[in-house]
């Protein structure tokens, strides 16, 4: 076996093609990486320009790819040196061990202090492998992979941090017992969709309530203007304006929340999303049934008050004109009561899970 870093165009199509190896012809999962792998090989990212980045593949004595994934150590989270993009044949344990091995020695040489497995980059990009649910298509921007790659990490034994998502099988009154409650947070708060004619403007918004409702989240880290801004320009080539609401106190920016209708269902299994599934979205006029709930951030001056539940209360009747049935929230780690308790309340059922490894190194 070889490592081999995928620093020429060519070598950086092998990587890519590896991942349609993985997840192509009539596997199961839609690959929501591969049109952002093209953007980070062609180096135009701005989020990019903060981060130290490594692709490497492990090959047999042929040269053919057994594993492969990106090392990147992020300015702003030095203490890690993360391993994402991860994808192996099946078998491969020897394969996967050595390009731990090469995460450590980079991570190592960078100081840092340890090694998270799952993480892309920064939180907003994605966090977690699939621990669940390994019969069911991934909704668009959650993790699917096969089974075995958690075994080989966990035959590493690694940490583990835990995630799940919830989900909802129909749109019905359950929210009307909160209606009194509702009532008052709507003659106290205004409530406003993103607007495209004030990009700047509301990117900027957008950033500054992550910067704040976040600071105490695992693996958060600043985001500057143009990283998100970078960001929401990709997501409104398909999202609406009302997919990102901002609410307001005393004119004020209080909170936020963030959702989109699962663009995976324009793709079939095996695909990987990108440019033929945003015209789709615009020609073929499929009805997406299923609606993905990724983010809400509160100040914390007004989490007390019950305003995430205002906030979902607007999506929810959003959600009506748009024919959606079903919700799906994103991740959430297992150990954060809030949100948990908060989904709870609105959801059906636990749904996926979700793991991240982590180790001293």
């Amino acid at each position: 076996m070889k490592t081999e870093t995928a620093e020429s165009k060519k070598l950086q199509n092998k990587f890519l093609s590896f991942r349609k190896k993985i997840y192509g012809g009539k596997k199961l999962y839609v690959d929501n990486s591969y049109f952002m792998l093209k953007e980070i090989f062609s180096d135009k990212l701005h989020f990019t320009k903060s981060l130290s980045i490594t692709p490497l593949m492990v090959e047999d004595d042929e040269g053919n790819i057994l594993c492969e994934g990106i090392i990147a150590v992020a300015n702003d989270l030095p203490e890690y040196v993360q391993l994402c993009f991860f994808e192996a044949l099946e078998g491969v344990a020897e394969a996967v061990n050595l390009l731990v091995d090469e995460a450590v020695k980079i991570g190592k040489s960078k100081g840092c202090k340890r090694l998270v497995i799952g993480l892309y980059g920064h939180v907003n990009y994605g966090l977690g492998f699939l621990d669940s649910h390994f019969d069911k298509v991934n909704s668009f921007s959650s993790a699917g992979n096969p089974s075995f790659y958690n075994d080989y990490f966990r035959a590493m034994d690694f940490e583990e941090v835990k995630l799940n998502s919830y989900f909802t099988h129909s749109l019905d009154g359950r929210l009307m017992r909160y209606e009194k409650i509702l009532e008052k947070l709507n003659r106290e708060y205004e409530f406003k969709k993103f607007d495209k004619k004030h990009f700047e403007e509301y990117s900027k918004m957008y950033t500054d309530l992550n910067n704040k409702c976040f600071t105490d989240h695992k693996y958060y880290y600043v985001r500057d203007y143009k990283d998100d801004e970078e960001m929401l320009k990709e997501l409104f080539l398909f999202m609406k304006e009302d997919s990102l609401i901002f609410a307001f106190k005393d004119g004020k920016p209080a909170g936020f929340i963030l959702w989109y209708p699962d663009y995976n269902e324009l793709a079939k299994p095996g695909e990987a999303f990108g440019t033929k599934h945003y015209f789709k979205n615009i020609f073929a006029n499929k009805k997406i049934k299923t609606a993905k709930v990724m983010e809400y951030g509160v100040l914390d001056e007004y989490r007390g008050v019950g305003l995430p539940f205002a906030l979902i209360a607007h999506v929810y009747s959003i959600l009506s004109n748009y024919g959606v049935s079903r919700v799906e929230s994103s991740w959430i780690l297992a150990d954060n009561e809030d949100s948990n308790s908060f989904c709870k309340a609105f959801c059906d059922e636990l749904y996926k899970e979700y793991v991240v490894y982590e180790k001293e190194i």
